[in-house]
């Protein structure tokens, strides 16, 4: 199922929601990535429990460290491609812009690096902190 959040397109299933990594998303987390991502966190779980009845077994905190482990790492990807001429690193960096451009997130059991945003997800308000645009240093 295909919904469209504060313009970010993602396509739910059980277990899992995929949100599009692209202008829109961008556009919405920028200027308060922090604020918006919790905006956009909050609206997807109320949608996913709407449609299934029953809540996705993610937290908010892992959801929201895991949409910006993969939008900025695959911005910073992008820049490195764009200021070099080495056709090495760009075929280096294409497979990582790739996997970023949707982000697959799945309960555990269903995703297999959930452990991985579980694990940073206390770290939240720090990493929210070394976001482009949240205004602290």
């Amino acid at each position: 199922m295909q919904i469209t959040l504060s313009g970010v397109t993602i396509v739910m299933e059980l277990h899992a929601v995929h949100i599009h990594s692209d202008e829109p998303l961008l556009q919405f987390l920028a200027g308060d990535p922090l604020q918006n991502t919790d905006l956009l966190v909050k609206e997807l779980l109320r949608a996913y429990e709407a449609a299934f009845h029953q809540p996705l077994d993610i937290s908010p905190d892992s959801l929201a460290v895991e949409i910006w482990g993969h939008v900025y790492v695959e911005q910073f990807a992008g820049y490195i491609a764009r200021l070099t001429d080495l056709n090495l690193v760009r075929k280096l960096l294409y497979p990582v812009q790739k996997y970023c451009a949707v982000i697959d997130c799945g309960e555990q059991g269903h995703d297999s690096n959930r452990w991985f945003w579980d694990l940073l997800a206390p770290l939240k308000a720090t990493i929210g902190g070394w976001l482009p645009g949240s205004g602290k240093s």
